[in-house]
């Protein structure tokens, strides 16, 4: 709205009156009626006069005094129109900022039903997804009784399939009783071959501290004298000879050479040929030739290796294990869950003493009895 601008009042000019000429024989007829009047009555034209100024004056005094009215009434009214529109521009002021909120308003209240709009669009989707739910929900609540029918069904069979394993159970406790009896009867009888086996072992022990010293004894023998005696009219034995009594390790010199004729030799389990070329023996092992450092070796260790398998030691401890493995037969053929009617057919082996005496080794003296 435009705003009205403050005005002043202005005094609206006076309008001239122009006499006309029938006004004018009027006035003339009254100032001669008047004049013939005051004749008559006895006043003078001057004393006319003046009581027709003091009309006058009197008429103009009422004149000014409205007038005065009138101008103190137009101040109050200009006054008043003044307030009026100072009013009117705090208005307009107050108009145009409520039409600034309303807008923000507006604009704000299309924010909030943009809003609305979308949080109903995403209420909606939930919903249409909770109806999928429920009907989801539905369906497993069906499956869910129909699971709940076969669980019933499935736990009568497993309370008779329960019933049937406690008569197991019982019968199963029983065979336990039995178990544990042939159990306490298989103690006694391994502890009785747990004795058996450790005197095997102490005679074990014996034997190979008896073993030992003879080794020693060996040894030493070897040490004093000398180990490989040729034959005087053959010189490949001479020289094979030679070679061993100065070998510097003879302890590397487990496995001796055996002469059987000129040039043949037993080394272990093997039958070599030996022969001399350029005051070198030279052995001939397969279709090739080696010489004695390189025939040494590499066949030394293999016939240690099966010497070793052929010892006496070897032998009583294999001895040892058949007795074991006769022990392990007779358990077998004494549980109650195999054959419960069997006796056993063996006994364990009684601890009778090894027939090896262990003898220490004297100071400079041999071991072994004349």
């Amino acid at each position: 709205m435009s705003s009205i601008a403050s005005r002043s009042p202005k005094k609206s000019p006076k309008k001239s009156k122009v006499k006309s000429p029938l006004s004018k024989s009027k006035t003339m007829k009254q100032q001669t009626f008047s004049t013939a009047y005051y004749q008559d009555v006895g006043l003078t034209e001057n004393s006319v006069e003046i009581d027709h100024l003091k009309t006058v004056i009197v008429s103009l005094k009422q004149k000014a005094d409205v007038a005065d009215d009138i101008q103190q009434e137009l101040d109050t009214k200009t006054t008043m129109l003044r307030q009026c529109e100072q009013a009117r521009n705090e208005l307009q002021d107050k108009y145009e900022g409520l039409i600034n909120e309303t807008d923000e308003q507006a604009k704000k209240t299309q924010e909030y039903q943009a809003k609305i709009l979308v949080r109903l669009e995403f209420l909606e989707k939930e919903n249409q997804m909770q109806k999928s739910e429920i009907q989801n929900l539905k369906m497993n609540f069906d499956n869910t009784t129909q699971i709940k029918i076969n669980i019933d069904e499935e736990l009568k069979n497993s309370k008779q399939h329960i019933v049937e394993l406690e008569a197991q159970k019982a019968e199963l406790k029983k065979q336990l009783t039995i178990a544990s009896d042939y159990l306490i009867e298989q103690d006694d009888k391994v502890h009785k071959a747990n004795k058996t086996s450790l005197e095997l072992l102490d005679h074990l022990k014996d034997a190979e501290l008896e073993i030992e010293t003879l080794k020693d004894y060996i040894v030493e023998l070897k040490h004093r004298i000398a180990v490989y005696i040729p034959v005087e009219s053959d010189s490949v034995d001479a020289k094979l000879a030679e070679y061993i009594n100065n070998y510097p390790e003879r302890n590397r010199l487990k496995v001796m050479f055996m002469r059987e004729s000129s040039g043949i030799y037993q080394f272990g389990t093997r039958k070599i040929f030996v022969k001399v070329e350029q005051d070198k023996i030279i052995i001939r092992v397969g279709g090739g030739f080696l010489t004695i450092d390189e025939f040494l070796d590499i066949y030394t260790p293999l016939e240690i290796e099966k010497l070793e398998r052929k010892s006496p030691l070897k032998k009583f401890s294999e001895k040892v294990a058949v007795q074991k493995t006769c022990i392990g037969r007779e358990i077998r053929e004494d549980s109650p869950i195999r054959s419960p009617a069997r006796s056993p057919k063996r006994g364990s082996p009684t601890g009778k003493r090894s027939p090896m005496r262990r003898t220490s080794p004297k100071k400079g003296g041999s071991p072994l009895k004349k």
